[in-house]
């Protein structure tokens, strides 16, 4: 057993498949719906999508939270117990209070856990590409990397990973506040697909960089600055989506079909990004060897 125990957070929307196999303990984020708070991953999804058009009809959206130090505090004793080495990789400062709510728990169990070494990383993404780098890292770890290298490899994969978000609508991400630059296009009266990305290169802020008219504009698009920046690379795909899911698993034909794909996920945006993205959002991440 690795001495060192990799966690994230729900907001990655880790496969349930890839969470089990490695063994990826996720701080939940929180969802509060009808004067109750819930974890995000224990709500059902299928429900939760439905009553969000007569939530926004009603202007009474669900409110959120971040995993709180508790849940931190929690997921560092349970880990402790097995591992001398902790590493957290938790979703953009920009986005929660996830990062300084981790950190404030090191500091609180600082004297309980003192033989325990914890390490706080702002993956400076979400969903996918925050999946994808905890799962590199739980990989090196399984093949026996240490914990500097580990170090390392995050720092790599952080600066590597693409995030696209395809949003029909960015009422939502106005909404929430966490609509960044791309605030003035949720101004705009123009009917179209937003591409907007948020990954170490937007320093984990939403960041608007292209507008589409048709679906097949929208795809195309996106495909061109994959392999502009990748033509000939072996690429490792995530693909998130809020209740889009034939609109995903077209984009997975795509994908196979025009690159040299290692692997393509696919997984649901659970309601904490629901709730600032809007259903119908579909989002993009990737990495090349």
């Amino acid at each position: 057993m690795p001495d060192i125990a990799v966690m994230t957070d729900t907001v990655s929307y880790c496969p349930a498949e890839i969470a089990s196999k490695y063994k990826i303990l996720q701080a939940p984020v929180h969802i509060l719906m009808d004067g109750e708070s819930y974890p995000e991953n224990e709500i059902d999804l299928v429900q939760f999508y439905k009553k969000i058009p007569k939530w926004k009809e009603e202007e009474k959206l669900p409110t959120t939270s971040s995993p709180s130090p508790d849940d931190f505090v929690s997921a560092y004793r349970k880990l402790s117990k097995e591992h001398e080495s902790i590493i957290y990789i938790g979703y953009s400062e920009h986005l929660g209070m996830a990062v300084k709510s981790a950190l404030l728990a090191k500091e609180l169990v600082k004297d309980e856990l003192s033989k325990t070494k914890i390490e706080i990383i702002d993956s400076k993404s979400w969903g996918g590409a925050q999946m994808m780098i905890t799962l590199e890292l739980t990989r090196a770890n399984a093949a026996g990397s240490t914990l500097k290298e580990l170090l390392v490899l995050a720092d790599d994969m952080i600066k590597k990973v693409n995030l696209i978000i395809l949003s029909d609508n960015l009422y939502y991400l106005a909404k929430g506040g966490r609509i960044h630059k791309a605030r003035p296009w949720a101004n705009s009266k123009v009917s179209n697909t937003a591409l907007l990305k948020l990954d170490a290169s937007t320093e984990g802020k939403t960041s608007p960089i292209a507008r589409c008219r048709t679906k097949g504009e929208t795809l195309k698009t996106l495909f061109d600055m994959v392999r502009g920046n990748h033509s000939d690379s072996r690429l490792h795909f995530a693909i998130n989506h809020a209740d889009a899911l034939a609109e995903a698993e077209q984009m997975k034909e795509e994908l196979l079909a025009q690159f040299r794909c290692e692997e393509v996920f696919i997984s649901n945006i659970g309601p904490l990004v629901t709730i600032h993205t809007g259903l119908g959002t579909r989002v993009l991440s990737w990495w090349a060897e």
